[in-house]
């Protein structure tokens, strides 16, 4: 089954100010009911053929400013006959605005309804990053009501020390994920010294996964190392922006995803890039990552190599230094793995891995 994923930006308004935020906050936009409805409706007519079903995001800004717009179009989702399946409606949150009737309807839809929590490591990482916002955080309530679903973890230069007992804090939380990413764009500033940070903490969080691995799970440590780019022609695509996903700004404009449109970066920057066609797969590579070995590993963020470089083939240089600390890791805790459990092939094939590498 082949899904779209449509993204409605319903308000650039936020309630907080993250301090590595790459949405410049210029403008407080927000979508009324009458003109969603038309976005939706006009986006799901379209959807073409090859497409079995399709998934609603609401994103903003902060989408719980609107919460009463997405009780009331999500509703009215799912009263309507459509060809192809609603399998999820879906909207990301930083969590600080689930009064008693927001919690009362998100339980109450759960099955088809999903809030996607931002929590950035344990309370004293949340504090730095996410404008001390702690407390109004009720995280009990999301692992109760969504216990199959990750909890996003963004780590900051003033946060990375912090890394492992960020993660290790929300897994006792309840959450058996933690999808973690470092921050990027043109205001974060990363230095050499934070690679060393970022690999002692991989190290440390890798310990602790040796002794429950088979309760959590960190994507971030689960790499698959021995696949390496072989052939340097291949024409690889990391993730599905301006094709399986598209953002639909307030006003109509379709954006390949959130970051290419004006709630993330200026509006003549937005513009620009609807010259870009994401489906010619070719024209998002450049020369230096088509040779990398760690070519098809590594998370091309498209929208934000265009944020921090203007190119969507170009990522700042220290994402690039960053993914090889991430991949070193990897090696070394699936060996250590590999050595816990006793698995002597494993730790063969990644002895002549590690060869390859050097």
């Amino acid at each position: 089954m082949r899904t779209k994923t449509l993204m409605f930006l319903i308000t650039y308004r936020c309630n907080l100010r993250c301090s590595y935020c790459y949405e410049p906050k210029a403008t407080a936009h927000t979508v009324d009911s009458a003109r969603l409805r038309s976005l939706i409706r006009k986006s799901i007519l379209s959807l073409p053929d090859e497409y079995d079903s399709f998934e609603i995001h609401f994103m903003g800004g902060e989408p719980l400013l609107e919460f009463n717009l997405i009780k009331e179009i999500s509703e009215w989702l799912w009263r309507q006959k459509h060809d192809k399946t609603l399998s999820m409606i879906y909207a990301p949150t930083n969590g600080t605005l689930l009064s008693d009737d927001i919690r009362q309807w998100c339980t109450e839809n759960r099955e088809r309804f999903c809030l996607g929590l931002s929590f950035d490591g344990n309370e004293t990482m949340q504090n730095i990053n996410r404008s001390g916002s702690s407390s109004s955080i009720n995280l009990d309530f999301f692992v109760r009501t969504w216990p199959q679903q990750s909890v996003k973890m963004t780590i900051s230069p003033d946060t990375i020390g912090e890394f492992a007992a960020g993660v290790k804090f929300l897994h006792f939380k309840g959450f058996k994920k933690v999808v973690a990413d470092l921050a990027r764009g043109i205001h974060v500033q990363w230095d050499k010294k934070h690679l060393k940070q970022l690999s002692q903490q991989l190290d440390e969080l890798s310990q602790f996964y040796l002794f429950h691995n088979d309760e959590y799970h960190l994507p971030l440590l689960d790499i698959d190392i021995f696949g390496l780019q072989t052939n340097k022609n291949e024409v690889y695509k990391s993730c599905s922006c301006g094709e399986d996903l598209i953002c639909i700004d307030v006003d109509g404009t379709e954006y390949a995803c959130h970051l290419f449109s004006p709630v993330a970066i200026p509006i003549d920057k937005a513009r620009r890039s609807l010259s870009i066609d994401f489906t010619r797969h070719e024209d998002l590579q450049n020369s230096e990552c088509q040779i990398c070995m760690l070519n098809r590993l590594c998370n091309h963020c498209y929208g934000m190599n265009y944020i921090c470089t203007n190119n969507v083939s170009t990522p700042d240089s220290f994402h690039c230094a960053a993914f090889k600390t991430i991949y070193i890791a990897n090696c070394r805790h699936q060996l250590r793995m590999a050595k816990h459990d006793g698995n002597a092939e494993k730790i063969t094939r990644i002895g002549k891995l590690i060869d390859t590498i050097k």
